[in-house]
């Protein structure tokens, strides 16, 4: 049981280092996917039901949640209607993680990945600024509650601080990125957003050393070398 709570974080994990890459390259350079053809949902069956095993839902979530993440087709798919397949990926995960939390409320695996979902959500490139800020709001409530069940939770504080610097309140993330570091929980996308914020928040000089540290870390690798082309 322990191991596969441990897999499952890791999993987490790796998928926000994805969506720092993806999302951020969207926060700086957004792109509208304007005149594409719509895809039909039927194709995508839904394949989780409250008989089923938490496992086995849980399996499924992870699936649909590893697709959502690509930033590029899986299959035959047309570039320009990967956004519109992905969302569908992202309905059918949170329909799995649903019915486990449907069983089990405070199932704190289920309600980091329900607060991460919406928090992809927020990523895409076709939102109104009110729906990516619904997106964000719900994804709140969804980390709070797993923080809530006593478990990931160095990894659903660090959501609330990713969270909190979409939105622009960079005071708040950068208390939480702080905090985090002072628990020794030191990656690199914590100092790339670090870096973000004083950005955002005219500091470049603090910036600049929060994107180099992210950069000397390269823990992830591909997070570090973003960070360094920030330095130049």
């Amino acid at each position: 049981m322990k191991t596969q709570s441990r897999s499952r974080i890791v999993s987490v994990t790796r998928f926000s280092r994805g969506l720092f890459l993806f999302s951020l390259s969207a926060f700086f350079l957004l792109t509208a996917c304007a005149g594409t053809a719509p895809i039909r949902e039927a194709e995508y069956p839904i394949d989780c039901k409250k008989d089923q095993p938490i496992k086995d839902l849980l399996r499924r979530g992870d699936v649909h949640r590893a697709f959502m993440m690509r930033d590029k087709p899986a299959d035959n798919t047309p570039p320009e209607q990967w956004t519109q397949v992905r969302a569908i990926h992202g309905s059918r995960a949170r329909i799995c993680y649903q019915v486990v939390l449907d069983a089990k409320p405070d199932h704190s695996y289920a309600l980091l990945n329900m607060g991460f979902i919406h928090l992809v959500e927020s990523t895409f490139p076709d939102l109104t600024p009110e729906s990516r800020e619904k997106s964000l709001v719900t994804a709140t409530t969804y980390v709070q509650q797993s923080l809530g069940a006593r478990r990931l939770d160095a990894q659903a504080t660090y959501y609330l601080g990713e969270i909190a610097a979409r939105r622009g309140q960079c005071d708040k993330a950068l208390r939480i990125f702080n905090a985090l570091l002072s628990s020794r929980w030191s990656y690199s996308h914590v100092y790339a957003w670090m870096g973000y914020c004083d950005d955002r928040m005219k500091k470049p000089k603090e910036a600049r050393e929060a994107y180099k540290k992210a950069a000397e870390l390269a823990n992830p690798i591909d997070i570090g070398e973003w960070a360094k082309s920030r330095t130049k």
